[in-house]
């Protein structure tokens, strides 16, 4: 019987990872914080092992006879895309320190393959569109450059025979997402929504079983043993692509009014020091690095994974939308 460890199984991603392993009958491990909710692990076929993102002889324990190592667990701040200081600690402890620890205990347990989930942040923000994975890697932000630190770590480990796979997601959303999608969705109830150019320019929204279905694809092929494959849609998708799927799957949706991207950028400055100190969070927004991500176009290239794991997402952006609004006014998140 295949034994599949997941980190991170409490987050969106990795319980999302965990009910798809679990379906097919596979043995399923759980590596959690001790203050982690595992109310949706509790009375299901899953193993939970506790403990931190420095806990070393935890995370040797939860590796131990692992077949599969699925590696969700990170550490991202609501203003991760903006945050080119690293802040807080936690970039290193979680993303790259509790990765290295991760991996030795993989190497040393003879886990057969390790998945690594990575982020489109790793890219530069000015690449070519589709950006394929060979594409130029300089991260803006500290979350990016930790992710991309501990992709390099993986490399390392499958040189020394560790077979590794990494995954870039664009981003991720669906049931039991508590970022991105919750703040999407306060926007699309507003009666009036101004975005910079209307909201046209392009970001990739992946819906999070096509992401877990990816990953699950990556772990099964043998071609995939030290690739690194994107995570994102089969079109590329807009801020304003998704209040039109709003409006499409719930009848209602804010009128959007385009604001020019060169009257925001010459308005930046003022506006900082004027909302700054009472809104944190738009100060990283209207920051040189914020405003160079709201005016670029974001959007991933599928065809490595299409051409050799045979990936095609099942849901479209209206699709998605449509899934996570039912299985929230259901209750079954």
């Amino acid at each position: 019987m295949t034994r599949a460890l997941v980190t991170g199984a409490t987050g969106m991603l990795g319980s999302h990872l965990v009910d798809r392993l679990l379906a097919p009958g596979l043995t399923v491990r759980a590596y959690v914080r001790p203050v982690s909710d595992i109310s949706r692990l509790k009375g299901r076929s899953v193993e939970i092992v506790f403990g931190d993102a420095d806990t070393e002889e935890a995370i040797r324990r939860a590796v131990a006879g692992a077949d599969l190592v699925f590696h969700t667990a990170g550490y991202l701040s609501p203003d991760a895309p903006f945050d080119t200081e690293g802040r807080s600690p936690l970039y290193r402890t979680v993303n790259v320190d509790f990765t290295a620890s991760l991996l030795a205990a993989s190497l040393e347990a003879g886990v057969r393959r390790f998945i690594y989930t990575s982020s489109n942040s790793v890219y530069d923000i000015e690449a070519d569109v589709p950006t394929g994975e060979d594409a130029p890697l300089r991260p803006v932000s500290a979350y990016g450059r930790s992710k991309l630190e501990a992709e390099e770590l993986v490399r390392a480990y499958q040189a020394r025979g560790l077979n590794g796979t990494i995954i870039r997601p664009g981003v991720i959303y669906g049931p039991r997402d508590r970022y991105f999608l919750p703040a999407m969705l306060r926007l699309a109830r507003l009666p009036l929504l101004p975005l910079i150019d209307g909201g046209t320019r392009l970001l990739d929204m992946i819906y999070v079983e096509d992401v877990v279905t990816l990953m699950w694809e990556a772990s099964q092929a043998e071609v995939a043993v030290g690739k690194v494959y994107n995570a994102g849609p089969e079109e590329p998708t807009s801020l304003r692509a998704l209040m039109d799927a709003y409006r499409k799957v719930t009848g209602r949706g804010p009128r959007i009014v385009s604001v020019p991207s060169g009257m925001v950028k010459r308005a930046a400055p003022f506006l900082r020091r004027l909302i700054g100190p009472l809104f944190p969070g738009a100060a990283g927004v209207l920051s040189p690095v914020g405003l160079k991500l709201l005016t670029c176009d974001l959007h991933l290239d599928m065809s490595r994974a299409r051409a050799e794991l045979g990936y095609r997402p099942r849901f479209s952006l209206e699709q998605g939308l449509a899934e996570t609004l039912n299985r929230l006014k259901g209750g079954k998140a």
